[in-house]
Formats: structure tokens, sequence, C-alpha cells
């Protein structure tokens, strides 16, 4: 083969995983703003990397981590839909659109993420995204909503319920298990990255997100986020807690209507939404009783549903979902099923928040025990994820203190001159001045050049291993070549953490509606968990 066809080929090869790539960002964007443009973009993103497939001949299919209990489902759920006792052809065609919707967006994404800088791009996606959600919900906000021929409205509870946004999504609920996802991803990459800008800015767009997900007047997204900012401010960083209590005190002190509403879930009579859902769960225990191994069928629960109404006699309501995540996947596939669909759902959440398997990673974490018992504890409980988290934790906060305490010292010291002896703090703009010709290191004998100082050494090594940094350990030596690899292995890091947050918030959001009822929510958990995948191979 001639040299110009060889570049031809490859440039071709290019082409297609950039179009791969701009149909998977395509799909993210406009997911909760043009489902319909998404979905269009799957099969463009389908169509690109099938040519790919046949054209880059070392492009090869990979496994995934969660591969098998997602084939179990797919398969369940087809018996499923196929032994219903509403069998249709609109029930398979249902079946058929919307798990080969998920699961393609699966391979699609699972398969071709493979770089960290795809990663980053996929993030901008969700973001952009969010962006234009959170300002058509504001815009709502402002302009006022009449929500009185709305279906998800309780107009006679509540007639002072004017601003009930949904943005761009169906129904509030909907927008706010979005805003949640996309906090959680935000918290996530807040948790990991150290510039301070990036920090702020952050931060900035959680407040926003958690003021529009507050207009939502969705209660149990509230519940689900609270848990999470509780989960995150223990084991990560205790000024989330601050952040949640003062954006939750500010709703409420603006509109007392939302905690009307917050309270009114733990209220349940007979005429109340929070009736009505218990009355549906009692029906649905009676279908995945009647049904246990197959289910009633996958999209068959409002077909079923009139078959077990024990609590409306209006036949008119259509109950198209049992309002909790948990007991509809049971009722429609069966137990089998919904244990492979959990397999997946909670081995993604639980891999997600689970510490990075990096073998240096590692040696940075087990350099944080430096008592011998703390080291002996940490080998007893070395597999525990929990103890790690809260081991973590203490470091950190023993850090903060001797800090705070040395700050104090030198406040109220009455030794001047020894203040002005000691030697004066880089600011972190020389600190970041370092010389590509200073940045020399033999890798083999893991020694330094002679143009630094054993201070800068220790300082470039110090920059890496943050507060866990012992400069008695000879072994954990950086090459300062890659920084830019270790701080896009941290973004990545951060990505994992947050998805790992996200599938938390749908795990208890669901206990109380089944939002993944919806299928951009759904698709959007799709896409999540094959991106958490992906990072998982590029960690390994």
């Amino acid at each position: 083969m001639s040299r110009i066809s060889i570049l031809t080929q490859q440039y071709r090869i290019k082409n297609l995983e950039d179009w791969t790539i701009r149909a998977i960002l395509a799909e993210a964007f406009f997911l909760p703003i043009f489902p319909t443009v998404a979905e269009a973009a799957i099969v463009v993103g389908l169509g690109a990397w099938f040519l790919r497939s046949y054209v880059d001949k070392n492009f090869k299919m990979r496994s995934l981590p969660f591969d098998l209990p997602i084939a179990i489902f797919v398969f369940l759920g087809a018996v499923s839909v196929l032994m219903s006792p509403a069998s249709s052809w609109s029930l398979l065609y249902e079946y058929c659109w919307a798990i080969g919707i998920f699961s393609l967006t699966y391979l699609l994404v699972g398969q071709n993420i493979r770089k960290p800088e795809q990663v980053a791009l996929l993030i901008n996606a969700f973001a952009a995204s969010a962006l234009v959600v959170v300002l058509v919900g504001f815009f709502q906000y402002v302009f006022g909503i009449d929500v009185a021929e709305m279906k998800w409205a309780d107009g006679e509870a509540y007639p002072e319920l004017r601003k009930y946004i949904f943005s761009t999504m169906e129904a509030p609920n909907v927008l706010a298990g979005f805003l949640n996802v996309m906090i959680c991803l935000a918290l996530g990459i807040l948790a990991k990255i150290d510039d301070n800008k990036r920090k702020m800015l952050i931060a900035a767009a959680i407040l926003i997100m958690a003021m529009c997900l507050a207009m939502t007047y969705s209660r149990g997204a509230f519940l689900a986020i609270a848990a999470v900012f509780l989960v995150y401010g223990i084991f990560q960083d205790w000024r989330a807690l601050i952040l949640f209590a003062a954006v939750t005190g500010i709703v409420i002190y603006k509109d007392p209507t939302f905690i009307d509403r917050l309270l009114a879930l733990f209220t349940v009579t007979t005429n109340s939404n929070e009736g009505l859902r218990v009355g549906i769960w009692v029906s649905t225990i009676a279908m995945i009783a009647d049904h246990p191994f197959i289910g009633i069928g996958y999209g068959a629960f409002k077909f079923i549903y009139p078959q077990y109404n024990y609590y409306l006699a209006d036949p008119s309501v259509i109950v198209r979902h049992a309002h909790n995540l948990y007991l509809n996947v049971a009722a429609e596939i069966g137990i089998a099923g919904a244990l492979a669909y959990f397999w997946y759902f909670f081995g993604t959440m639980f891999t997600a928040l689970s510490l990075n398997s990096n073998a240096r990673y590692k040696k940075i974490k087990n350099i944080a025990a430096k008592s011998k018992f703390t080291e002996e504890v940490s080998k007893l409980f070395m597999e525990s994820k929990f103890l790690q988290e809260v081991t973590r934790t203490k470091t950190a906060w023993t850090a903060r203190m001797a800090d705070w305490s040395e700050k104090v010292v030198e406040w109220f010291s009455a030794n001047s001159e020894e203040q002005n002896e000691a030697p004066k703090k880089k600011s972190k703009r020389e600190q970041d001045l370092v010389h590509h010709e200073e940045m020399k290191w033999d890798k083999k004998s893991g020694k330094k050049s002679d143009k630094k100082s054993d201070d800068d050494d220790k300082m470039d090594i110090q920059r890496f291993a943050g507060e866990n940094y012992d400069e008695d350990d000879e072994e954990l030596i950086f090459d300062p070549k890659e920084l830019k690899k270790f701080r896009a292995k941290k973004f990545i890091s951060g990505v994992k953490f947050g998805i790992g947050l996200a599938f938390l918030s749908m795990s208890v959001n669901g206990m109380s509606d089944d939002l993944l009822f919806n299928v951009p929510s759904s698709i959007l958990m799709w896409q999540l968990g094959a991106l958490c995948a992906a990072i998982i191979l590029m960690e390994d």
C-alpha cells in the first residue's frame, strides 16, 4: 500500500472517529432540550461507528464491566413482553424502541469514549445543556406559569402555586431529576480538581442549579439531593453542607410554599397525592405477587393496572407507572430481571464511588496512614470502602487543624524576629513558574537534575501528593512531564465520583417516583453508566 493510501485511510479513520464523538456530544446536549434530535444523533453515531469499525481494522469491540447484567436484563425484558397478559404489537414495538435506544446508547458511549479529552468534551456538552435548561427555568419562574390545567399540579391543595417550573422537560419532577444529576456531576468534579478559579465557577453553577431545583417544588428530588449533599459533606467537604443549608434557607424565606409542600410529603391522607402513591404501591406489590418470574411485561403497567386498581374507582385515570423505581421494574420484568437491572445500576454506583484503582494513587493513599495503629487498622480493613473514606476524611481534618493551629501560634507569637527569619511563602504563580529545562528527571535512577535545588524537588513532589506527602518515602518520585496526565486523571476521577453521586441521587429519588420511566431521563442514566464503564477501562 502506498504512502498516500495510508494517509488517506488514516484521514478517513480520524474523520469517522470525529463524527462518532460529535454524535455522542449532540445526543448529550439535545437530550433534555429536543429529544428527537438526540435520538437522530444516536443513528448518526451508530452509522459512523459502524463505518469506522469497517475501515479501521485495529478498532475492536471491548468488554465493558456490566455487559452480563445488561444482557440478562434485555433478554428477560423481551421474554416479559412476549409472555405479557397485555401482549400486543404496540407493546413489542415500545419495548424494541425503548430498550433499543438504551442499549445502543450504552454501546455507543462505552465503546467510543476512550480518551480523557473525549470525557472532557462530553462533560462540556452536559454543562451547555444544563445551562440552557436552567435559563429556560428561570425565565418561566420570572414570568410565571398557569398551572391550573397542568395534570401534575395540585391546584386545589396549593392555590397559591403559580411558578411550578418544568423548563424544557415534560414535568417538574423530570426537570428536578435532571438537575440533580447535573449537580452531582459538578460536585464530583469539584471534589477532585485543584484550580481555585474553576472551583469557584463550579460552586457558582451548583448554587444556580440548586435554586432552579427549588423552583420545581419536587419533594422527592429535594430529599435525594439532600442525601447527596449529606454524604458529600461528611466524606468530602463540610462546606457543601453550608452551601446546601444556605440555598434551602433562602428558598424557604422567599417562598414559604416550598416548606409547606415538603412537609406535606410526610402527611398521608386519602385525598392527597401521597395517599394515592401508597395505593399504587399496594397494587404494584399485588402485581409482583401474581407475576414474580417474568412480570407483567416491560411497559405494560398502564395496561395491567386497572385490574389491580384497589384505590381509585375512576377508570378515566391512567396510571402509567408505579411511582417507585424498584417496584415498577420488578412488576414489569419480574424479580430475576429486576435483580439483573439493579446489578448494573448499583454496580455502577458503588464502582463509581469507590477509590481509584490506579497503583500510584493507592500508594499516595497508603502514605496517609503514618501511625502504627492506623497502619494496622488499614491493613485489617483494607477492603472496607467506608472506612477508607473515614480515614481519608480524618487525615484531611488533621492536616487542616494543624495548619490552623500553626497560623494561630504565628499570629499570637511575641517573637517577631523568628517570624521575619521564616522563609517567605511562595505565591501560587511563583510555584507554577517552573522552567521547562529545570524539569528534567532521570526516570531510571529516579533522581533530579542538577539544575534544581532539593527544596524545589520536594515542592514538585508535594504538589502531586498533596496533604499525603511524606518526604521520608523515597519511592514516591514523579516525573514532572506527567503533570498534565496527572491532572487529567484527577479530572477523570472527579467525573467518575460525580457519576456515583448521580446514581445515588437516582436511587434515593426512585423510592418515591420512578423518574426513569421518562425515556430522556433513562437515556441520561445509560449515558452516565457507559461513561463510568469507559472511565474504568481508562484507569485499568
